[in-house]
């Protein structure tokens, strides 16, 4: 996929995704363990690779709410880079490998 049709892609996804409220950790399914803090980021399905987590606004995402508990009932205030939900999509360009 080229640079151009990835920036057309999460645009449109952000056009799509303000139109609707952002939903709980809970909802969602998210979770946050201290275990995965050092894991790396670039393998597996980590917030980081997902094309909805936003890194400059200090760990935000477009679809999930920062606050309130996750599955575990642990409460981080953000949306942790090592954190997953049940909407991850990938961003294959921070991934190791590359999509065929």
């Amino acid at each position: 996929m080229s640079d151009k049709n990835i920036i057309e892609k999460t645009a449109d996804i952000v056009g799509n995704v303000t139109k609707f409220k952002k939903q709980s950790k809970l909802k969602m399914a998210y979770v946050e363990r201290e275990e995965f803090k050092g894991s790396d980021l670039h393998a597996g399905y980590f917030c980081y690779n997902c094309i909805y987590w936003v890194d400059s606004m200090g760990g935000k995402c477009m679809i999930v709410d920062d606050k309130g508990p996750d599955i575990f009932g642990n409460e981080s205030g953000v949306i942790a880079p090592h954190g997953c939900c049940n909407e991850y999509e990938p961003e294959h360009n921070k991934l190791r490998y590359k999509n065929e």
